[in-house]
């Protein structure tokens, strides 16, 4: 029996009209709950009250309405909203749904990528340049050899722009006239850079690498992006280097190749440049002679000393325009063509019905439905160690706040 029982059958137990198993049950019931007992006690002084004296009836009516009231208040009390259970509840819904959402970018991808160069196409399997543009492919040969720049050609000189005047002034107080009559053969510096937009992308780069080492070029820097696997479009920059002689051949074989939507081509004549520079070469070469002619005749150590700093100069000035002169050379004799190659897919236009675009709909928020599922297993189980320890700490907190509770409840009552 529970108190509400025995409040409801409380009038009838007083007036002695139950039976002894629920007479029996209600003086067991208040001898083990404080709180119905003193109400029995009340109703029953209530009743002797009535029986000795007259007393107003408000009085009765009073304390009946106490209880009542009382039996609202626990009813109320009882059908109260749980809302720590529903906080609890939207605290964790809030935790497993934005800590998904906040971690699905640092999650392990659902499909990788495994890349695997060929030896036709290794360059166009490299996303960056080769060693930053210094290794090249060798233009002879059955194989595509890979090998250091550095190794082909000497080092470049500064342009010749760059001289100092008051330097080559200096130089040439001995300068003998050069031999007049002679025929100069011209020096032109030629360039072509052209854009390449195609649908078979390995293809098509492939032949345009076979092409400039049948023309006896190679290529001397190669760039490439994009991942054909994840759906993204391939593109390429090239720097190749073509024989002059052989260029209007390859900018013609190019036209087979993809679309070519863009090509430019330039000349630009050095030789005036060219043969001041070898004309200062000479005329240097002579000043080293005569400096050397007289370093043997010289006697004085201070005349040795002098002559030694002016063969220095000499040798200084050799050297560079000798670099000057084979940086023009490698210039003329082989073309500098700048090529970029695009990738490009064609599209088709279709009708789509009413009916696809829902099913396509659905289609796709159910696979992006199960996507998430799949990223939130993954974030529970990655916060499963940290949701162990946090729950074990709330666990200690819990049992040391009931523990000062009953400590505090028992010093009250005693």
């Amino acid at each position: 029996m529970n108190c509400k029982e025995f409040s409801a059958l409380l009038d009838a137990y007083v007036d002695g009209s139950l039976s002894k198993a629920e007479a029996d049950q209600m003086r067991d019931h208040a001898a083990a709950c404080p709180d119905c007992a003193a109400m029995l006690t009340l109703l029953q002084d209530a009743r002797r009250m009535d029986e000795e004296i007259e007393v107003p009836e408000t009085f009765s009516s009073s304390w009946r309405q106490r209880i009542r009231e009382e039996e609202t208040m626990e009813e109320k009390k009882t059908k109260s909203f749980p809302w720590k259970t529903w906080l609890a509840a939207a605290a964790v819904l809030v935790f497993v749904l934005g800590g998904t959402a906040l971690t699905r970018d640092s999650m392990p991808a659902r499909t990788t990528v495994r890349s695997t160069a060929t030896q036709s196409t290794a360059s166009a399997k490299d996303t960056g340049s080769y060693n930053g543009g210094a290794r090249r492919m060798a233009a002879g040969g059955a194989s595509n050899v890979m090998y250091d720049a550095a190794a082909e050609m000497p080092m470049m000189a500064a342009a010749y722009d760059d001289y100092d005047a008051p330097e080559m002034e200096e130089a040439m107080e001995d300068a003998a006239p050069a031999e007049g009559g002679a025929v100069r053969q011209e020096k032109i510096i030629r360039s072509a850079s052209f854009t390449v937009k195609t649908t078979d992308y390995d293809t098509d780069l492939e032949r345009l690498q076979s092409l400039a080492k049948d023309m006896g070029g190679r290529v001397e820097y190669m760039n490439t992006y994009g991942d054909a696997s994840t759906g993204q479009t391939r593109s390429a920059s090239l720097t190749l280097r073509i024989p002059s002689q052989r260029l209007d051949d390859f900018l013609s074989g190019v036209e087979g190749i993809g679309n070519v939507t863009s090509m430019t081509q330039e000349m630009q004549d050095v030789s005036d440049s060219y043969y001041d520079v070898q004309t200062r070469l000479e005329t240097q070469r002579k000043k080293l002679e005569r400096l050397q002619s007289m370093f043997e005749s010289a006697k004085e150590v201070s005349d040795l000393i002098e002559i030694e700093s002016a063969i220095a100069d000499a040798q200084y000035y050799i050297d560079r325009y000798t670099s000057q002169l084979k940086s023009y050379d490698g210039k003329v004799d082989y073309s500098t063509v700048s090529v970029n190659v695009k990738e490009v897919r064609v599209t088709e236009m279709k009708q789509v019905t009413l009916g696809q675009r829902i099913s396509e709909g659905f289609q796709d928020s159910l696979e992006a439905g199960m996507e998430f599922l799949e990223d939130m297993v993954i974030f529970l189980v990655s916060a499963l160690p940290w949701l162990i320890a946090v729950g074990a700490a709330a666990l200690v907190v819990r049992l040391i706040v009931r523990k000062v509770r009953k400590n505090r409840k028992g010093k009250k009552e005693a």
